[in-house]
């Protein structure tokens, strides 16, 4: 543990600021082997699509020497309606939830010799931010920003897990009994007809994405709901993700012919393949169980070392199927002004 005296404390309170110090923000996610969700290529995107009028940062760095070890990016956004409840964030977090980007295991960047110092100047400075609501989904149990949190007083946990498996030594084998049931009908059946599983070019993820959205609108939309690509912030963000990063892309699909049947896509981090987003051919082919198939393909066929299913519920998740390591996550709210948020409800059921 470090004197706590070398440590400088900086306000930033403009995304122009933020900026600013991106080299040095890079160099400490790097250091924390920060998730892609936390770095600032994916963060600074993320404020590119979805930072409106309504949102104000509220970031606090903690410097030694000029080098920044701390890095704490909240944000509050207030809401549009009457009374404009304001609600407190990470960066990466917080947007409409139909239009809502899975940017998970939400973290604050720390250097860990000066965590004991970055838990009390945060505590208090956090205590000073006027705010009705804070909540993060899917943060690690043993992520600094839990940690915070937890000497909070009201704080609410929702338990979640994380699921992954490391690619080398996994097998057929260890999939549940149903599983492999199901998977050799989908193997008999999708080679019956032909199909051929593969990963995808650059060129072709592009060809294909309007089929990825297609068939995830359609999924959604079946439940009455309107799907986050009706969204065009959504569609937007993940467009210009791909440009702008092809090599932290990956795309995976099972076709007939060239018809698309399934398609995985997923975001590359050095040797981890996050599972993102997904869509299947419902109307023709959902006896083939092509999605659970091409899930079963591009593992065993995957470059990566970690294949991450990423969040799911605690029990009865499709993910567990596949012997997957299980991380604890938490999902962490707390009302900070309950009597406004009564009133809040109260008002917005009256209109």
């Amino acid at each position: 543990m470090r004197d706590a005296d070398t440590l400088q404390w900086r306000e930033i309170r403009s995304l122009d600021q933020l900026v600013a110090i991106q080299e040095q923000w890079q160099a400490l996610s790097q250091l924390c082997q920060a998730d892609m969700f936390n770095c600032p290529g994916w963060l600074v995107h993320w404020t590119n699509q979805f930072w409106d009028k309504h949102c104000e940062l509220y970031c606090m760095a903690g410097f030694a020497n000029e080098k920044l070890v701390v890095l704490a990016p909240f944000y509050t956004r207030r809401s549009a309606k009457l009374l404009g409840i304001k609600q407190l964030f990470l960066l990466g977090q917080g947007e409409p939830e139909h239009a809502e980007v899975a940017s998970e295991y939400p973290d604050i960047l720390l250097n860990q010799d000066y965590q004991a110092e970055a838990l009390k100047v945060l505590l208090a400075w956090l205590s000073k931010i006027s705010f009705d609501v804070f909540v993060a989904r899917a943060a690690i149990e043993q992520s600094f920003l839990h940690q915070l949190f937890n000497s909070v007083p009201n704080i609410q946990l929702a338990e979640a897990r994380r699921y992954s498996l490391e690619v080398k030594p996994w097998s057929i084998k260890q999939l549940s009994r149903n599983a492999r049931s199901q998977w050799r009908r989908a193997d008999k059946a999708l080679a019956e007809r032909g199909a051929e599983f593969r990963w995808l070019t650059s060129s072709e993820i592009e060809q294909y994405w309007p089929s990825l959205v297609a068939f995830h609108q359609a999924r959604w939309q079946n439940k009455g709901k309107l799907g986050a690509f009706s969204d065009q912030r959504f569609s937007q963000f993940h467009q210009q993700f791909r440009q702008q990063h092809p090599d932290s892309v990956a795309m995976s699909g099972v076709f007939i012919k060239q018809q698309p049947l399934a398609l995985n896509f997923y975001l590359l981090e050095q040797q981890q393949l996050h599972f993102y987003q997904s869509g299947w051919d419902e109307k023709q082919f959902s006896q083939c169980s092509p999605g659970f198939a091409l899930h079963v393909w591009s593992i065993l066929n995957s470059k990566a070392v970690l294949y991450d299913f990423m969040m799911g519920a605690t029990a009865q998740s499709y993910k567990a199927k596949f012997s997957c390591d299980e991380t604890n996550l938490v999902n962490l709210s707390l009302i900070n002004s309950p009597w406004r948020i009564r009133l809040f409800k109260l008002v917005d059921k009256i209109l």
